[in-house]
């Protein structure tokens, strides 16, 4: 059983035509560890043609025997404001660039925004172009994942946190501009998550920060993201896997009718309950502190790696993964290598298990 085969296996929980999977998919977010593997800095890395971050991937899969089930094929999703005229700002050259500027600095900068091709951005063209690559490389056996900022969060990277919140919360701004931006941001998502698709793209995730319960209250979720999600995932063509970047738990039941064929959790959402809610409409990938992996030790995060496992490998419909949106570039490839290598040790389905140690004794 291949990766693709495993994963697809896992979130159809066994029904699909690959049948039940082998053992849990594990799918870590190694965005800018490949600078680790140049001996460079992260913006040196995210500079580099797209064939080299294509292949440096497809190195860091193969330096964990290829246990890894899927690829990225995205450096960051913070490019997705590049295609409408905001430069990246790489203050911190280990890190993942920042907004360079507000692209709306007043609410009526909003009603002459329109959408843009995200072609024309050179970040997103060579994303598209890593996406490529890597379906022709490696895209048979691993899935290529993709990446986007959902429609109801990209607000907040054109005109601010708080200026966003106050657009939602204050009803005179909200009659005024909330369709028109959410409309814009809606329609540039949709062409830029197909545009990963038709590149090679097996599922894209949707990251949706600002639409967390970490954020919003529930009424909030429900009248205003939970349509808007809904819309974008039914508008394009491939799937879709939706990722909050904060607490998902208490949304958990509503989230069952947004159509993604995975949630990414994070260490605050119980496994189990999260499962129990979602009754084997969708999937869960998570849910291991990409944060506090930065300083625990590789035991520490094999044991949590071996709690998420237990919690979430029966019945299927469970991959392994770090909470969003990736590893920090000070996490040691060492400890990256125990979360994935967690899989091999307490990952495999009974009859697997069995199979794997009939073979491991006639020596095969």
């Amino acid at each position: 059983m291949n990766s693709i085969q495993r994963v697809l296996a896992a979130l159809t929980f066994g029904k699909s035509a690959h049948g039940v999977p082998d053992r849990v998919p594990v799918l870590p977010v190694p965005l800018m560890q490949g600078a680790l593997v140049h001996g460079c800095t992260v913006s040196e890395y995210f500079n580099m043609p797209a064939s080299r971050i294509a292949e440096t991937q497809v190195r860091i899969n193969e330096m964990y025997d290829g246990i890894p089930d899927g690829v990225a094929g995205f450096p960051n999703v913070i490019q997705d404001v590049t295609a409408f005229g905001v430069g990246l700002d790489y203050h911190y050259e280990n890190s993942t660039p920042a907004v360079g500027r507000m692209l709306l600095s007043d609410f009526q900068d909003i009603q002459s925004l329109t959408c843009p091709n995200p072609m024309d951005s050179r970040e997103l063209s060579k994303t598209r172009d890593i996406i490529s690559k890597l379906a022709g490389s490696i895209g048979s056996e691993k899935v290529v994942i993709g990446a986007a900022i959902a429609p109801f969060s990209l607000p907040s990277m054109l005109m601010g946190t708080s200026k966003w919140m106050r657009l939602l919360f204050t009803p005179t701004l909200r009659a005024k501009y909330y369709n028109q931006i959410i409309d814009v941001c809606t329609e540039f998502v949709r062409k830029w998550v197909q545009i990963q698709f038709d590149a090679g793209a097996h599922v894209v995730v949707l990251a949706d920060g600002m639409a967390s319960a970490s954020m919003i209250p529930r009424d909030v979720f429900e009248k205003f993201a939970l349509p808007v999600i809904k819309d974008t995932i039914t508008g394009v063509k491939g799937m879709v896997a939706y990722e909050a970047v904060g607490r998902a738990e208490p949304f958990m039941d509503l989230y069952a009718e947004m159509g993604a064929v995975a949630f990414l959790i994070g260490e605050e959402d119980d496994i189990g309950t999260c499962k129990r809610m979602l009754a084997g409409r969708a999937g869960l990938i998570g849910n291991i502190n990409n944060m506090k992996m930065r300083r625990w030790t590789p035991a520490r995060i094999e044991l949590n790696a071996k709690a998420a496992i237990n919690a979430g490998a029966k019945g299927y419909g469970f991959c392994l993964g770090n909470q969003g949106p990736e590893i920090p570039f000070d996490v040691g490839l060492d400890a990256i290598g125990a979360l994935i290598h967690a899989v091999e040790k307490y990952g495999y389905y009974e009859g697997a298990k069995r199979k794997q140690e009939n073979l491991v004794e006639t020596g095969v």
